[in-house]
């Protein structure tokens, strides 16, 4: 199933764009209804106030930010890495992108779409031997993963 899905990820059309006069709570709240993950955005190695604008950033950074750049469009058949590195040249932002719990970053490897559909999580599971996600949260005691992440709260 799951090079289905990565062939279909290719074909989301405009799964998210971002565009420079957004907020940055703005830009992270659409790119979670798009992706059902969290974007960590960093105004030097602190997050960015997310009341702020990316032109607004660029008045209180050392780095230039880019924001007169036009808009970008992003698929989840990007790798995380990609992505990461495309708003880096694109915008002159850091952004990381995290679970949808905003708990953990993503590792690059993973697409954007193949994070939305918890693959990173479903090959940690079976990496530490259990047979997916539903039996690693039953083994710590949750229904299900928002229980989990509600908890550790």
């Amino acid at each position: 199933m799951g090079i289905f899905n990565n062939f279909f990820d290719q074909f989301k059309a405009g799964d998210f764009t971002l565009e420079p006069n957004k907020k940055v709570k703005t830009i992270q709240s659409e790119f979670k209804d798009n992706f059902k993950l969290s974007l960590r955005v960093y105004k030097g190695k602190q997050f960015a106030d997310p009341e702020w604008t990316i032109a607004g950033l660029n008045e209180k950074t050392s780095k230039k930010v880019m924001a007169q750049n036009e808009d970008l469009t992003i698929k989840a058949n990007m790798t995380i890495k990609a992505f990461e590195d495309l708003i880096a040249a694109h915008f002159g932002l850091v952004v990381q992108v995290a679970n949808e719990h905003n708990t953990y970053c993503i590792n690059n490897g993973y697409t954007l779409g193949q994070a939305a559909r918890k693959d990173d999580l479903k090959d940690w599971c079976i990496e530490k031997g259990f047979k997916g996600i539903e039996d690693w949260l039953k083994s710590e005691g949750f229904d299900s993963i928002d229980d989990y992440y509600n908890q550790q709260k």
